[in-house]
């Protein structure tokens, strides 16, 4: 399988485009925009018990959290920040929008053969 695919002359926005071959693996605005959502989701799943920690002390200090839950605070965005800085896990989410890019494509090329049959 190629993995490149044909650029349209009209997009979804209504703007014209270049009919030049891309790289399947470049992502759009909007793909890069997902990744990072789904990295956000991923890390507050991997550090739910650091989130949970600290929500619950700022639910039991009110207006005196930040003093008081500065211990839970910092290991919460130890947490956070170790799944957000580091890169692999960013390319992580983005492979995963690729590989569905090309099962999308692959499901369309299938599609295709099967109407010429």
């Amino acid at each position: 399988m190629s993995t490149e695919t044909q650029g349209s002359t009209q997009g979804k926005d209504g703007v014209a485009h270049h009919n030049v071959k891309i790289p399947i693996w470049v992502l759009s605005p909007q793909e890069e925009k997902k990744a990072r959502k789904n990295l956000k989701t991923f890390t507050y799943e991997k550090c739910g018990e650091y989130v949970q920690a600290m929500a619950n002390c700022a639910k039991q200090h009110g207006v005196k959290v930040f003093p008081s839950c500065s211990a839970e605070r910092d290991k919460m965005k130890e947490c956070l920040m170790f799944y957000q800085l580091d890169e692999k896990y960013l390319d992580e989410q983005r492979n995963l929008i690729v590989v569905k890019k090309i099962e999308k494509l692959e499901e369309r090329l299938k599609q295709q053969k099967a109407q010429l049959k």
